[in-house]
């Protein structure tokens, strides 16, 4: 281990963030984008590009280079055309640009003011269907003052005619659009839609019908939960969503719910076990599905069937980045960008079925790898009302084993997120390899509240912020103690948005921490509404 050389903070500013990989509709090749840590200055998000590489064993290639940020790769259905948003022409509002081949220069389908938030192809590949944010009204440049929520601006439905660029609005009414997918047969979308486009509407959006030829906005599903992840089976009987109460759209891991694409007929199917499915997809014959989860804390494949059995077909103690999974029509090949403690952040390609064998196809961050000055354990205790309670502690390699040692409690935000089996560089942890390297310990709790352990403990905190949940994460800095890992004396805490939440509450319940750092942390629950 003397031989590591532990990565510094320049290293890690110049991670590669890679994620949403594109599986290309024959499997031959993945499209996927690679993203800077580091902001620019004035920039509103990092700088990033698509890539794409053969899926056995091609060699990466960098297929866009404009300025700002390229993402949302997606293949045309024959595999011929590359789309991709980008907001080359001006920073934050992104549109849609055609790659032929995946090659060439790039040419901007349409153009809205407002700009593009999701899109994707019809089934024929003759349309795609767009989330179109209304434009900005005018207001009084001399006003200094923001009336907040004061003008409403809908993520709308288009449709845009992909050989000519003619772009026809769709839904016209109070409809904010937040997910969609197509039906197989091209007809219809179902979509995650509320009343209001802001954001607390979303926690109360319902699954809608919208057909093509009218603009008909049927409601299929009014759920009390948060619904995401929409996705159509393939003989059109049923739309399956992932259903869970969630902290924040894009935090969206839960049960599976079926819903009836006719009727509204609603069955839920794969639940009631330790895990939180992520995305869907259905396999061939439409009576099961894939799906990817987090399982007891690990990333797993699952097979969900609709008579309601669950099989994990693989699962490791690794993460998948940024819910970055992917899969053919019929699921039998899945890319996924997955990461570890020592292994940062990479494309993997794998063949669903009951030997799963994941192959790296990417080594953008190769230089990182096995860097980290530290070993990842696996922690389990009961909390004082009987719940187990897990959570992962990093030793510092150059610290024997059963010595006491400073230790630094790290809180995940959400709280419905999870600390995982990820490479600490690409978020608020990237700080984690000074503390090993200096013989910090870092110990990173999931509390009830946690996503990857079904849907009762995700919910288990709900009316009870910074209640059973904080005496879990206490429960598990007293067990380090026990075991003689942490010194009692040199213990610190820390955490950003929710954990920020609990940290700035953990100190006035405390005296045991001798260092707190809050950080995005919630003070005030009315004000957090406004301000953010």
């Amino acid at each position: 281990m003397d031989a590591i050389s532990p990565l510094s903070f320049e290293e890690i500013l110049n991670l590669k963030q890679l994620g949403d990989p594109t599986i290309s509709p024959d499997g031959g090749a993945v499209a996927y984008v690679v993203a800077d840590t580091a902001l620019g200055v004035g920039d509103p998000a990092p700088s990033s590009r698509i890539w794409t590489v053969a899926a056995e064993d091609g060699q990466p290639i960098q297929v866009t280079n404009g300025p700002g940020s390229d993402d949302t790769p997606r293949w045309s259905p024959d595999g011929r055309t590359l789309a991709f948003r980008s907001d080359r022409t001006q920073r934050g509002t992104g549109q849609i640009y055609l790659l032929s081949n995946g090659f060439g220069e790039a040419k901007e389908l349409a153009h809205f003011g407002g700009g593009v938030l999701d899109y994707a192809w019809s089934p024929s590949g003759s349309l795609i269907a767009a989330v179109i944010l209304d434009e900005k009204p005018e207001h009084d440049e001399g006003a200094d003052h923001i009336v907040y929520e004061d003008q409403l601006r809908f993520g709308r439905l288009w449709l845009i005619d992909v050989a000519t660029g003619i772009a026809k609005q769709l839904t016209q009414g109070s409809e904010q659009i937040w997910e969609f997918c197509w039906s197989p047969d091209g007809g219809a979308l179902a979509a995650i839609v509320s009343d209001l486009p802001h954001r607390w509407a979303w926690y109360r959006a319902r699954l809608c019908r919208i057909d093509l030829v009218n603009g008909a906005v049927t409601t299929l599903y009014a759920p009390e939960r948060q619904i995401a992840r929409p996705a159509w089976s393939p003989d059109g009987a049923w739309i399956a969503v992932v259903t869970s109460t969630f902290s924040d759209p894009g935090m969206t891991g839960g049960d599976v719910v079926l819903v009836s694409a006719t009727n509204g007929e609603v069955r839920r199917i794969g639940g009631h076990d330790a895990r939180s499915h992520l995305t869907l997809h259905w396999e061939a014959d439409g009576r099961s599905l894939l799906t990817s989860a987090i399982e007891g804390g690990h990333a797993s494949l699952s097979q969900v069937t609709l008579d309601g059995s669950t099989e994990t077909l693989w699962r490791n103690e690794a993460s998948f980045i940024s819910y970055g999974v992917s899969a053919t029509r019929s699921a039998s090949l899945v890319a996924a960008t997955i990461a570890s403690l020592n292994q940062p952040p990479e494309v993997w390609i794998c063949e669903a079925g009951a030997d799963v064998n994941w192959r790296q196809l990417t080594h953008h961050n190769e230089a990182l790898a096995d860097r980290i000055p530290g070993e990842i354990e696996t922690l389990h205790w009961i909390a004082e009302d009987g719940q187990e309670i897990q959570g992962l502690l990093v030793r510092p390699t150059a610290i024997a084993a059963g010595k006491a040692m400073p230790m630094v409690t790290m809180i995940h935000g959400g709280p419905t997120s999870i600390s995982g089996y990820s490479f600490p560089g690409g978020s608020v942890t990237g700080w984690v390899p000074e503390l090993l390297r200096r013989g910090v310990a870092v110990y990173f709790p999931n509390p009830r509240g946690s996503a990857g352990w079904g849907l009762a403990y995700a919910e288990a905190n709900q009316l009870d912020m910074g209640g059973s949940d904080l005496q879990d994460v206490l429960s598990g800095v007293d067990e380090c103690v026990r075991r003689g890992i942490a010194d009692p004396e040199r213990l610190a805490v820390c955490g950003w948005s929710y954990g920020g939440y609990l940290t700035a509450w953990v100190v006035t319940q405390t005296q045991r921490f001798k260092a707190a750092i809050a950080g995005a942390s919630i003070t005030n629950w009315v004000s957090f509404h406004g301000n953010s």
